[in-house]
Parts: structure tokens; C-alpha cells; sequence
């Protein structure tokens, strides 16, 4: 506690003797001056800082200059932030020079962050205020070129993407109507094949009707001949043995003398003639069954 005491009588005593000494201010004044543009030379900027801050701050020295020099080493460390603040501070200085300098870093400043809207408006200030300012023309024109150029590639890369988005949108259409395609014909096909497979069965079906009618008919016809045939057979079987029984009692009185001389019992004549009787039968069959037969056409009738 004792100490902050001190130190503020001292602060107390120091500006007293500065208010009565004015002459010891400016010594001071110019010793800071001198100090800070050696260091500058020498490339020290943060005692150039030390002793600017000494001059402007701790004896309250009014400066641009020393100001704008105080920027130049913020700005000489990459302190953008002390850097901008100081050219802001030189910006208001009634000299037009110093203000256009001023306003030139400013734009430096902004120009390195990409801020170029800015940029360009800080060095068109600087223009404003001196218009001989070569380099503040010089940077104005290059980054309005250099934002036109910008401007113009992105339009160009807008109109690129616009492009290529239009041709895949082209692109995805004409496979969307390829596939659409394919599937319509898929489904055409599909339709076809079940269209031939319904005609081809309702044929097979029709023509296994028409077999089977056939097969009916002629399993019927086949069935109406063997019955009329078994009719006609044993038609003729009766007839046969009604001409048997006829012959047996017909038998002239020759006939016997005849099998007498033969040698030929009249019982043994009557099996050889019932044999004989029963080929011929057979035979006769046989001569109907081969009348009743298909025809090959690939024969001919005889």
C-alpha cells in the first residue's frame, strides 16, 4: 500500500515538474524521437514501439507523424490489430498527406484479409485526400481489375456448373427415358411370349380334343365293326351249322359206299369235314380283317 502511495506521488510530482518544465518536456520529447527513428533504421521495431508509446502516451505528445510511424512498426511485426488501430487514429490528421498514407495501409490491411470492398474504398479515400498519391492509384486499379477478373471467373465457373448441371439433368433424363424404354419393351415382350404361349396352348388343347375326339370315334367305329363282325360270324357259324346239319341228314346213300371203299368211317369224315369247314372259316376271317384295315398311303392298293 505504502508503494502505490510512492508511485502516485511520484506520477503527481512528475507531471508538475513537466507542467513547470516545459523545456525539459520537449528535451524529453525529442530524445524519444530520436531514439525510436534509430531503432526503426536499425530494423528493432518493438523499440521503436516502446519509444513511440513513451512519447505519445507517457508525455501525451501530439504526433501524426510519430503516429504513422508507430503503425508502420505494428504493421512491420504483423500486429494488424495495433496496426489498423494506429492508421485509423492518423486517418483523422488534418494533413492531407498523412492521411492519405494512412488510408493507403488501411487498404493494405483490408486487401490481405480479403476484405476487398473495403480495400478498394480505403484507397479510393486516399485518392481523395492526395490525389498524387501513385500508389494508392496503382493498388486501387489493380484490385478493381483483379475483383473484375474474379467476378468473371465466377460467372464463368457459375455458368460451367450450370452447364455441367444441365447436361447431367440431360443425361439423367435420357437414361431415365432408356430405362423407361427397356422396361416398356420388357413388358411388350413379355406380353408377346404370353400371348404365343396362351395360342400355342389353346392349339395343343384343341388339337388333344380333336385327338381324343378321333380316338373316340374311332374306338366306337372299331367297337361297332367288331360287333357287327361278331354278328356276321356268328351268323355265318349258324349258317354253317345249319348247312352241316342239312348235309349230315342229306347224306346220299353214295356217299357212304364211297367212304366204305375209302375206307372211311362216317364218324371220321364228319370230323375231317368239320375241320375243313373250320379253316375255311378262318381263312374267310382272316380276308375281312384285312378288308377293315387303314390303308397305308404310302402303299399302293395292290
Amino acid at each position: 500500500m505504502k508503494n502505490l502511495v510512492f508511485i502516485f506521488i511520484g506520477l503527481i510530482t512528475s507531471f508538475q515538474l513537466s507542467a513547470i518544465d516545459p523545456v525539459g518536456k520537449i528535451a524529453k520529447a525529442n530524445a524519444a524521437k530520436e531514439r525510436a527513428e534509430e531503432a526503426f533504421s536499425n530494423g528493432n521495431f518493438e523499440k521503436v514501439i516502446e519509444h513511440y508509446t513513451y512519447l505519445l502516451d507517457s508525455l501525451n505528445y501530439e504526433s501524426p507523424e510519430a503516429e504513422l510511424n508507430r503503425a508502420h512498426a505494428y504493421f512491420q511485426l504483423k500486429d494488424t490489430v495495433n496496426a489498423f488501430d494506429a492508421y485509423r487514429r492518423v486517418s483523422d490528421a488534418s494533413n492531407p498527406q498523412l492521411k492519405s498514407k494512412a488510408m493507403l495501409q488501411m487498404g493494405n490491411l483490408s486487401e490481405m484479409q480479403k476484405e476487398y470492398e473495403s480495400a478498394l474504398s480505403f484507397y479510393k479515400e486516399a485518392l481523395k485526400a492526395d490525389p498524387t498519391n501513385d500508389k494508392a492509384r496503382y493498388n486501387y486499379e489493380l484490385l478493381k481489375k483483379k475483383m473484375q477478373e474474379q467476378e468473371k471467373q465466377n460467372q464463368d465457373q457459375n455458368q460451367d456448373q450450370n452447364q455441367d448441371q444441365k447436361d447431367q439433368e440431360e443425361q439423367d433424363k435420357e437414361n431415365k427415358d432408356q430405362q423407361n424404354k427397356e422396361n416398356k419393351d420388357s413388358e411388350n415382350q413379355k406380353k408377346d411370349e404370353n400371348q404365343e404361349k396362351s395360342q400355342e396352348d389353346k392349339k395343343s388343347e384343341e388339337q388333344q380334343q380333336k385327338d381324343e375326339a378321333e380316338q373316340q370315334d374311332g374306338e366306337q367305329n372299331e367297337e361297332k365293326k367288331g360287333q357287327e363282325q361278331e354278328q356276321k360270324d356268328q351268323q355265318e357259324q349258324k349258317e354253317g351249322e345249319e348247312k352241316k346239319d342239312g348235309e349230315e341228314q342229306e347224306m346220299s346213300p353214295s356217299t357212304k359206299q364211297k367212304l366204305e371203299e375209302m375206307n372211311i368211317s362216317e364218324e371220321k369224315a364228319k370230323m375231317i369235314l368239320e375241320a375243313l369247314r373250320n379253316k375255311e372259316s378262318q381263312y374267310f376271317q382272316q380276308l375281312r380283317k384285312k378288308a377293315t384295315k387303314k390303308q397305308d398311303s404310302g402303299k399302293p392298293d395292290w
